[in-house]
């Protein structure tokens, strides 16, 4: 039995996302096993004679009928070191692993993985390793509907509570073949990743790597079955280490995964982007909520180890916003045009998103602040960074549902709410989310109208932000305009800030305050904002409220640009 250390991470819970297994991303953790060429048919290859050109020193074999893609994976066996003395003897096991996550059936033109039915975090509560072993795990099926988790951590530097743990020590003796030895270390379990595999990959953990145990996803009631090929010695701490992640009480998980990447969440070429999610969450406002949430307690996250990480080379400062600031370089334009629809923030946001400017602006005085009369929401940016020229050929094209378009917030009403801050090396923002079902904060004449005749907000049950986004999408395509837009993701901003300078962020400490900073804000923006009436900032927004969507071209980055048509307000 393996031996079992308990670790309680630092801090509140936190959620990562999950992304699909891919060789490069997972390498400092081991290797996936693939068909490196799944397109390329081994009559062809011996046909052509391609040996020389195929991966992996592929070679054509099997008298012609096969190719032969060699070491994809390398087995280590390192037992040699063990303290026991024990060798490791190769051996071949099989796990039947039961789905722990229930897939839907899914619907016509989806991928199959679309509907997925999972609960808003999947928590991760054991991590193991095999310090002395590769172990690789291979699938045995055919069934497109399964896929399975590969979740791994890096090894923290080796401290008193693991001294116990034997691990090998790489050696010159072997310096190759350890070179990617984690050496004594408990899981960092902050850098925690998470993959979704397919089953036509195997996956192979190196040795000493911390990851959880098989995660498979399938039809409930289903199984995926894996051949599982390591080295063992039979000595339980040699064999196998295992953490346990404890948490705050024993209601609470501890690490969590966040499914943001799922497959079904990513669109097919040339389809409605916003579909996928809405279908992958069954149209239900809470899970799309959800999604949202996790997506940008995700991003926070993520962008907080970059600023505090050894490795910090900078905050990334736009060379086009700091040409036009410079007072050496007047009258300098940015030559990239846009064509977008945005939604403008009702007064009462404005008034919001400028006390929070003001917080950030006293935690980092350099920080470039867009202006407020340019603030916006983009719902929809149909393309960006072209010529003029090529602009008003699209504006021309849509122009026969640019009305219909802007005017159709005043029919179709969605809510945001809980306002938070995300930031990233570039912009800090202030985030909403779509509601689901909170109660109607906004004044009675901004909810009814004597058109529609009752209180649109109260059925966001059914209509959310995303549901904006993807009719919109849906309009406009219609048209035949190929819609470029670069963010499709499941949040809902307006930005805040840029930066233009180095100098408040260049030391560690420096960052340290000014994360800091933001998490207070954030903190501040839960406690008095949130859900709450009758304070002094109002968090919810009525999209469409006081003016309808802004139809806007030319050099819009910075808030600039011209406008088209403005819809009808409420």
């Amino acid at each position: 039995m393996a031996p079992s250390l308990t670790l309680k991470p630092d801090g509140p819970d936190f959620i990562i996302s999950a992304v699909p297994l891919d060789s490069r991303a997972f390498s400092p953790f081991g290797d996936v096993v693939e068909n490196p060429r799944p397109d390329l048919h081994p009559s062809v290859a011996s046909r052509n004679h391609a040996s020389s050109s195929l991966p992996l020193d592929g070679i054509v074999a099997n008298q012609g009928t096969a190719i032969k893609y060699q070491h994809l994976s390398r087995m280590a066996n390192h037992y040699h070191q063990a303290p026991s003395g024990n060798p490791g003897v190769a051996v071949m096991n099989m796990f039947v692993c039961s789905a722990r996550l229930d897939i839907r059936s899914s619907e016509p033109g989806l991928d199959e993985f679309a509907s997925v039915h999972v609960p808003q975090l999947f928590p991760v509560s054991v991590l193991e390793r095999h310090p002395f072993t590769t172990q690789t795990f291979i699938p045995l099926t055919t069934d497109d509907r399964k896929r399975y988790l590969v979740i791994v951590a890096p090894s923290l530097p080796p401290a008193i509570a693991d001294q116990a743990l034997p691990v090998p020590v790489p050696g010159p003796a072997d310096a190759a073949a350890s070179r990617r030895l984690p050496g004594r270390g408990l899981p960092d379990v902050r850098r925690l990743r998470a993959f979704i595999a397919r089953t036509n990959q195997a996956v192979t953990y190196g040795p000493g790597t911390w990851h959880a145990p098989m995660v498979a996803l399938g039809p409930a009631d289903t199984a995926i079955d894996f051949v599982v090929v390591q080295f063992s010695n039979g000595v339980g701490i040699e064999d196998c280490q295992e953490v346990a992640l404890a948490s705050a009480s024993p209601a609470e998980s501890g690490g969590r995964i966040a499914f943001l990447d799922l497959s079904g969440v990513e669109s097919k070429q040339g389809e409605n982007p916003y579909n996928a999610l809405i279908n992958a969450c069954h149209a239900r406002p809470a899970e799309i909520q959800s999604r949202y949430t996790a997506h940008r307690t995700a991003r926070n996250l993520q962008q907080r180890e970059k600023f505090l990480s050894s490795e910090f080379k900078g905050l990334n400062l736009d060379p086009v916003l700091l040409r036009i600031e410079d007072p050496e370089e007047p009258g300098f334009q940015d030559p990239r045009n846009c064509l977008v629809f945005w939604a403008r923030p009702p007064d009462h946001v404005l008034t919001l998103a400028s006390h929070v400017q003001a917080l950030l602006k006293n935690a980092a005085p350099s920080l470039w602040l867009m202006p407020l009369h340019r603030m916006h929401l983009t719902t929809l940016e149909v393309t960006h960074s072209r010529k003029i020229e090529e602009i008003s050929s699209l504006v021309a094209s849509l122009r026969p549902v640019i009305s219909a378009l802007t005017n159709f917030t005043f029919t179709h009403r969605s809510r945001l709410v809980k306002p938070l801050i995300s930031y990233d090396l570039s912009a800090i923002a202030l985030s909403f989310l779509p509601a689901a079902g909170e109660e109607v904060l906004s004044p009675k004449q901004t909810v009814h109208s004597d058109v529609l005749g009752d209180n649109v907000a109260e059925k966001d049950g059914c209509y959310t932000y995303h549901h904006l986004r993807r009719d919109v999408f849906e309009l406009a395509q219609s048209t035949g305009v190929k819609i470029e837009s670069r963010y499709v993701v499941p949040s809902a901003h307006i930005t805040l800030a840029r930066y233009v300078s180095q100098g408040d962020h260049d030391s560690f400490a420096s960052r340290i305050q000014w994360i800091e900073a933001i998490e207070e804000i954030n903190k501040w923006l839960e406690d008095e904002v949130w859900d709450v009436a009758g304070k002094d900032f109002l968090g919810e927004w009525i999209v469409g409220q006081e003016r309808g969507l802004d139809a806007r071209t030319g050099t819009l980055w910075y808030g600039g640009g011209r406008t088209i048509m403005v819809g009808e307000g409420f």
